[in-house]
């Protein structure tokens, strides 16, 4: 097993696929007995990329002890190294041999060996080491009848070998093309069967590489293997295109974090890998790759959905969006559209993560009714008594009615009136500006302490609803008061982990100083000016779109999840307040369906319970001013949503969680 030095290396610089997926029994139908099969295929592949020639030996010997077979492998040159890219899926890995860093002659001697011994080769890979060409390949337990192999061959040599071939009767099943001190190589495999029927191409650019495929994908071929090569600086591509039925995507042009993205971004969609190259792209490695979709969903039924968030898209000029979508508890859809960086053509993922806004409030919410379940605190207790927050805060004695504030009202944005909320309404009356926006040069602990002194709520505390920022960051304070813990340290490790939840962070004020996987966030105002570390507990998360599935199904009430909070305290924070029944304590309800929004400089978020047993979630990196009554990008992606979610006719058993 690799130690935790050697676990940290690979995850700073490649691809994981690393869902946590333990290998089920398949039954007699070959159907997997507890999951639907579709799901379990999607959970039995693995990938990696950008390993030296050690991991990928440990990484083969991992994954053959965890019973999975290697189905691709390839190697590139970048930057003076060797790399290698790899493809696994559950099988029996004992009727395969493998074998790379093979120069010519060995690769030779290895291939009559096998085929002698009755193990057909299935995968060949050609690259360079910077001074030879070098082979990787598999071969497998079956018969060895039918079959032509060829590697070292130039490119006139290959045309020469492929006319021959289809000739006399054989198809072309796999090609690498490969580069050797400015010379153009490819190694190439041959089957019996019909030479007709397929298309395959070599030595295209990418513009040519795209060309064919949008002109035969539009006659119904189909991506099923690309291999990218460089040779003197420059990129070529090799590919076989089928007509197939189902679903298939191809992508190239990326780097290592597009590919991470698309990876991640294809599985929630339901495509597994089928083909994946690495090639010098400059300063770093560049990747190609081919999905396939093996889940039941129809094309009908996402298509429709995603034509109407692209409209959205569209008409408001939205640069990213990122979605998620659980039925009954399973987590079916979830996809990214657009760009996450609108400058470096970073797409936005499913993976990617995004400022929350104001959805942070529900997790804050759960984290308050968690400590009252434990007893550790009460939604009746006093803010400012000497059991939560006392008299720390400011420099004047408090008034009657702040001394009068007690959690729940927090909760309910019953406690400030409108000198604590968001907004500067009513007209002529209220001028105070939202409190979390002000005097932006003031710790955490001083604003709230100018709040204090500065503003005394302008009603009695429970008697008028008025959203408020700043009475959510009363409430991470008392979190901190009460276990000890630093907010977000407390939410990640009590609330978030138990949800199986371990990306979601407060976010960073500085684009430099953003996450890896975290988008750029676009607004006629200035995203990068916000606190995000003031805003904690009120607006200052960042998340994916599957994270807050996670999170929403561990507290929603339904049986298919366990819920971190009893049935009891879920329904006494999803009851609406006697000032405001349409809000509870963090969430808006309307009989069974719960929800928030978010909104801030950069962010538009909405996450949303329904009574018919859907939830969803949308991100964007996207904020503009509205006019009054004007539809807004977010309202008009909460209909498409809902509208599209309705107009599904058939619903897949999977549970990509």
């Amino acid at each position: 097993m690799m130690n935790t030095k050697t676990k940290l290396a690979i995850w700073g610089m490649l691809l994981l696929f690393s869902f946590s997926f333990a290998g089920t029994k398949k039954g007699e139908n070959g159907h997997n007995e507890e999951k639907p099969y579709a799901t379990k295929t999607l959970k039995s592949h693995r990938a990696r990329h950008a390993l030296s020639s050690a991991q990928y030996q440990t990484e083969v010997n991992n994954f053959v002890r965890a019973g999975y077979k290697l189905t691709y492998v390839d190697g590139y040159y970048v930057n003076g190294k060797t790399r290698f890219a790899g493809l696994w899926e559950k099988g029996n890995p004992s009727e395969q041999i493998l074998r790379h860093n093979l120069t010519s002659k060995q690769f030779q001697q290895e291939f009559s060996k096998n085929h002698n011994n009755g193990y057909r080769l299935v995968h060949i890979d050609g690259y360079s080491n910077g001074k030879k060409a070098l082979y990787a390949a598999i071969w497998e337990k079956q018969s060895t009848r039918g079959l032509r192999a060829r590697h070292g061959l130039t490119g006139t040599q290959y045309a020469a070998e492929f006319r021959k071939n289809k000739s006399d009767g054989y198809r072309l099943v796999h090609i690498s093309g490969y580069g050797v001190k400015g010379r153009t190589y490819y190694a190439a495999i041959w089957k019996k069967g019909n030479p007709n029927g397929y298309i395959a191409r070599h030595g295209l650019s990418s513009k040519q590489y795209q060309e064919t495929v949008t002109k035969y994908w539009k006659q119904g071929y189909r991506v099923t293997q690309v291999d990218s090569y460089d040779v003197r600086k420059k990129t070529y591509y090799a590919c076989i295109m089928e007509k197939k039925s189902g679903r298939f995507t191809a992508r190239h042009l990326m780097n290592a974090k597009d590919y991470q993205l698309e990876f991640d971004n294809h599985y929630y969609q339901g495509y597994v890998p089928i083909s994946v190259s690495g090639h010098d792209a400059g300063k770093s490695a560049g990747y190609t790759a081919a999905f396939k979709n093996v889940t039941t969903w129809k094309s009908s039924d996402t298509n429709q959905l995603d034509s109407k968030i692209k409209k959205v898209m569209k008409d408001f000029k939205v640069p990213g969006v990122s979605i998620g979508i659980v039925k009954d508890g399973k987590l079916v859809y979830a996809k990214g559209y657009g760009y996450g960086n609108k400058e470096d053509k970073t797409i936005a993922s499913a993976t990617s993560l995004m400022r929350l806004a104001s959805v942070s409030k529900p997790i804050t919410a759960v984290a308050i009714m968690k400590l009252v379940e434990q007893k550790k605190l009460n939604l009746s207790d006093k803010v400012f008594s000497n059991k939560l927050l006392g008299t720390n805060y400011g420099k004047k004695s408090l008034s009657n009615r702040e001394k009068a504030i007690t959690v729940q009202q927090l909760l309910e944005h019953t406690a400030g009136g409108n000198t604590w909320d968001n907004n500067l309404k009513p007209e002529g009356i209220d001028t105070w500006g939202a409190p979390m926006f002000q005097k932006k040069n003031l710790s955490q602990d001083k604003l709230i302490g100018w709040v204090l002194d500065d503003r005394n709520p302008s009603h009695t505390p429970g008697t008028r609803y008025h959203y408020s920022n700043y009475g959510y960051c009363l409430l991470g304070r008392i979190i901190e008061k009460k276990t000890g813990k630093n907010y977000e340290s407390y939410v990640r490790n009590s609330i978030l982990k138990p949800c199986g939840i371990s990306q979601m962070v407060i976010g960073a004020n500085e684009k430099k100083k953003r996450k890896y996987k975290e988008v750029i966030y676009y607004s006629n105002g200035n995203p990068y000016a916000l606190q995000m570390q003031r805003m904690d507990s009120h607006g200052g998360w960042i998340g994916s779109a599957i994270d807050l599935m996670r999170f929403m199904v561990r507290v929603d009430k339904q049986s298919s999840k366990k819920d971190i909070l009893k049935s009891s305290t879920i329904t006494t924070m999803t009851t609406g307040s006697s000032a405001n029944g349409g809000y509870a304590k963090g969430w808006s309800v309307n009989g069974n369906n719960w929800a928030h929004g978010g909104s801030m400089s950069g962010t538009g978020t909405y996450m949303k319970k329904m009574s018919n047993g859907v939830s969803y979630v949308f991100l964007t990196n996207f904020s503009k001013n509205y006019e009054e009554g004007d539809p807004t990008h977010r309202s008009e992606l909460k209909k498409a949503m809902e509208e599209g979610i309705g107009a599904i006719k058939f619903w897949p058993d999977l549970d990509l969680f």
